[in-house]
């Protein structure tokens, strides 16, 4: 029993020591190829990519996101509050100009149509009495003011007469006093229907100006009207594609709905925005580079909407080639705003490699190794980053991220 127990023992004894040199042996195996990567680092060639150096220009520029759109569009709303009473066409139907797409039921506006003409006619008639009535009473006005006259000149010669007899002696004083006084009264009275006359006429005029501001309003509500019953059928103002058309019969519409779109597809912009950061940057007239995939389409800023919404500046570009067969509506884009540009300086192509602008230091291939230096970057966009010193037309350049190497002056490139 006690000799089966001690060949357990040292079997299990046997199997420890086993494990053990086993473990020193494998961390021995490690610590030889860290240490050798220390002394010797080393990056397989297909991990890395590289570019050449070279002289040529670069452009600074400002990134924005952009969508393609058609350069025109015309949106159709309704009139008035209504309901779709006829569809002549579909989503997707080329149109030509004035050609209807759909009619809106005009009945109710019919009826408000010709309860504004019943009321401009009935203000025409207003207007036309008050003219009459008016007239009239100026000219009853009128005759008062001539009578008075007739009796003003009739009481002046009774004045006289009455004169020539006190002076003669022939008169009491007292009826001269009268006359005197007759005339005075006379006189005031044709002064006060004067004023009456003249204020009658400014009543008048006043009144007539009312009536003739409301008649005006009148009538510039009924042809407006009369357009709105125009629109009621919707037509195309030129040739197009209907991109979207309410098209269900009997549905309900509010005044100022849309009701459909027509787009010109064979011509386009690009609706861009970018971060207000870049304000001071972009102009009109700025010139810009339009990425699709891998073709560039060149254009300017046609326009930059003067609002700042949620940090957001909203611009659209006007490209040259507005019909390239790349474009397509909703397509979404890279924009790139050019903001300056050099000429003959050393360039390479842009990559993870750098970090903004300044001292960098990079790897430059010579044969199968790589080599840290240090050189200045200068301007990027987002195909180049200029090199200012440290970097010869002609030199390779590693543009994969070697952050894991940037301690190590060489690296080894394998096969």
């Amino acid at each position: 029993m006690d000799k089966e127990l001690s060949k357990e023992h040292i079997r299990k004894v046997k199997i420890k020591k086993t494990v053990k040199y086993l473990v020193i042996l494998v961390a021995f195996v490690m610590i030889f190829i860290i240490f050798k990567k220390i002394i010797n680092p080393s990056i397989q060639r297909s991990r890395i990519q590289t570019a050449i150096a070279e002289v040529g220009a670069i452009e600074g520029t400002i990134t924005a996101s952009g969508i393609v759109v058609p350069e025109f569009e015309q949106v159709l709303t309704s009139p008035f509050t209504s309901s779709i009473d006829s569809v002549y066409h579909k989503a997707g139907d080329k149109i030509e100009l004035g050609e209807p797409i759909l009619k809106l039921n005009n009945e109710f506006t019919l009826i408000d149509y010709k309860k504004l003409q019943d009321e401009y006619k009935l203000k025409i008639n207003r207007k036309n009495q008050l003219s009459l009535n008016m007239e009239r009473m100026l000219i009853d006005l009128q005759a008062e003011y001539e009578i008075m006259h007739l009796r003003i000149e009739a009481l002046e010669a009774q004045v006289k007469a009455q004169e020539h007899i006190y002076e003669f002696g022939g008169g009491a004083k007292v009826n001269l006093d009268q006359a005197i006084l007759n005339l005075k009264i006379a006189r005031l009275e044709q002064i006060q229907q004067g004023k009456k006359i003249t204020n009658q006429e400014k009543s008048l005029v006043a009144d007539l100006k009312e009536l003739d501001l409301n008649i005006t309003i009148h009538e510039n509500n009924i042809l407006e009207l009369e357009k709105r019953l125009e629109l009621a059928e919707a037509k195309s103002v030129r040739n197009g594609v209907i991109t979207w058309v309410k098209d269900n019969i009997g549905e309900n519409v509010n005044q100022g709905e849309i009701i459909a779109r027509i787009a010109d597809l064979e011509k386009f912009k690009v609706e861009s925005k970018i971060s207000d950061i870049h304000a001071p940057k972009l102009i009109v007239g700025n010139p810009v580079k339009v990425r699709i995939n891998d073709i560039d389409l060149l254009g300017l800023i046609s326009n930059i909407k003067p609002t700042i919404e949620n940090g957001i500046i909203n611009f659209i570009v006007e490209l040259d080639d507005k019909t390239n067969e790349h474009l397509r509506s909703n397509l979404r884009v890279d924009v790139f705003v050019i903001t300056s540009s050099k000429n003959d300086i050393i360039r390479v192509e842009n990559g993870p490699f750098i970090n903004g602008s300044g001292r960098q230091d990079i790897f430059v291939v010579s044969g199968d190794d790589a080599y840290l230096r240090t050189v200045v970057i200068g301007e990027t966009n987002f195909d180049w980053v200029e090199v200012e010193k440290g970097l010869e037309p002609g030199e390779e350049v590693i543009i994969t991220n070697m952050e894991d190497h940037i301690h190590q002056t060489k690296v080894k490139i394998k096969k």
